[in-house]
């Protein structure tokens, strides 16, 4: 049984009352929210009409409510059991795009399944690689996750867009108040805890009204939208598939599957005071439930989801674990995806609110990593499976137009700091182990 830490105050097996359940599972809704812009941008990108749009955003919400509550399930080696709810994923954006460009939603609903099913054979086989991930290498995956998320955070925190653009006053000011209230709560209120985020977002919302960053013109459109109404498109598109787009899919897919390795590592250690290393069983039916929820999202025409870094973030920093808020956001979810007027507004969610709660549940994550990484015991061979992976990871990343030169094998992996960083470790931690072993038989 996991030892429950001092900090968490409702556990797994535990049930809060309905009043934090619904509270908290709105905070997650908030951040599962924030990656719906994407469909949005995709579509409009391709030239959909506006009912396309709404389709697709409303969809997706759907199968990220089912992937939710399949993860907090743990039935029939699918599900972990942990709070890790799904969202839009951006790793998915780039191959999702070009099939959307090739084929339109037809293809991007059969490379979006194939991407399902890609992670179900990498589900499937993960509990016999436990091998490849010791402490020091799963202690990195889930630092990356988070450093993944910074991008975004901050250029949402600062008002800033493109490179080159200048801070936008306004949009600090409104992102640095929510944050410090968050913390502020977060440090000094145990009760208010619980509600950190949900008090952040509503001060958020107020400022951004007072400060004129709100989207008016969006907000128009969902108050005149229905409250209910069925996402499903009179003809649904069918089921497109092509040869060339296998290799990004297969990339894509496993890049998801690993940032959600990291997710699941994350969740163990925040539900036991004692986590010494992944269980690959439980590791390997959370990864089914994502590999489903992809399925599922392909198989009824949204985009392709992954599990949510920033979510896993929220379970630490409110201090509800319980499995039962999986179920609540995860059913919450599924019926905003039927209520156009609801969903419509938290797309709208103001840039420095989302910039702030961000970066204030990015901030778990990056610790968490780095507690798994310190509790291997570091030693001089440790250390240089940490660092060198991790100065190649953010080095690409601060220098994309050295990836550009690179063989299109290799560039597949530099594209991606997460999984450029974990392949560099798992390869090198193997050939300093194997190395080691070497020279103590010698000797």
């Amino acid at each position: 049984m996991p030892d429950k830490p001092q900090d968490i105050l409702y556990g797994l097996n535990e049930r809060p009352p309905w009043s934090v359940v619904i509270l908290v599972s709105l905070q997650h809704i908030f951040l599962m929210s924030s990656t719906l812009v994407l469909p949005i941008v995709l579509i409009a990108e391709i030239g959909g009409a506006f009912e396309q749009v709404r389709s697709v955003v409303a969809l997706t919400m759907i199968a990220c409510g089912l992937g939710t509550i399949l993860q907090a399930l743990r039935c029939g080696g699918v599900g972990s059991g942990f709070v890790c709810p799904n969202l839009c994923g951006p790793n998915f954006f780039a191959a999702s795009m070009e099939a959307a460009w090739m084929g339109g939603l037809p293809l991007l609903r059969g490379m979006t399944v194939f991407a399902g099913l890609v992670e179900f054979v990498f589900a499937r086989f993960v509990g016999r690689l436990k091998f490849l991930f010791p402490p020091e290498v799963t202690g990195l995956v889930v630092f990356m996750v988070a450093i993944g998320l910074v991008p975004l955070g901050l250029s949402k925190f600062l008002g800033i867009e493109y490179e080159g653009e200048s801070i936008e006053p306004s949009t600090l000011a409104v992102a640095s108040t929510t944050l410090a209230i968050m913390v502020g709560l977060n440090i000094w209120s145990k009760k208010l805890r619980l509600y950190a985020v949900l008090i952040g977002f509503a001060t958020g919302y107020g400022l951004s009204s007072a400060f004129g960053l709100l989207n008016v013109s969006g907000i128009r459109m969902s108050l005149d939208a229905p409250w209910l109404a069925s996402p499903f498109l009179d003809g649904l598109p069918g089921l497109a598939f092509d040869w060339s787009l296998v290799p990004v899919f297969v990339i894509a897919s496993i890049t998801g599957a690993l940032k959600s390795f990291g997710n699941l590592i994350t969740s163990e250690k925040i539900n036991d005071d004692c986590w010494t290393a992944p269980d690959m069983r439980r590791i390997s039916g959370g990864l089914m439930a994502d590999a489903a929820c992809v399925t599922v999202s392909g198989l009824i025409g949204g985009m392709a989801s992954d599990t949510s870094a920033s979510n896993v973030s929220l379970t630490r920093a409110s201090g509800v674990t319980s499995r039962i808020i999986g179920y609540s956001a995860g059913l919450l979810f599924v019926l905003l995806g039927f209520s156009p007027l609801v969903s419509g507004f938290l797309v709208l969610m103001p840039s420095p609110v989302m910039g702030a709660i961000l970066l204030y549940v990015t901030s778990f994550m990056m610790v968490a990593g780095v507690q798994i990484i310190w509790s291997s015991g570091l030693d001089m061979r440790k250390t240089f499976v940490v660092s060198i992976p991790l100065i190649f990871g953010l080095g690409l990343s601060w220098f994309p137009s050295a990836v550009v030169s690179l063989p299109v094998g290799l560039r597949a992996f530099a594209d991606s700091p997460l999984t450029l960083t974990t392949v560099l470790a798992i390869v090198l931690h193997q050939i300093l182990r194997i190395s080691s072993g070497s020279k103590k038989n010698t000797a």
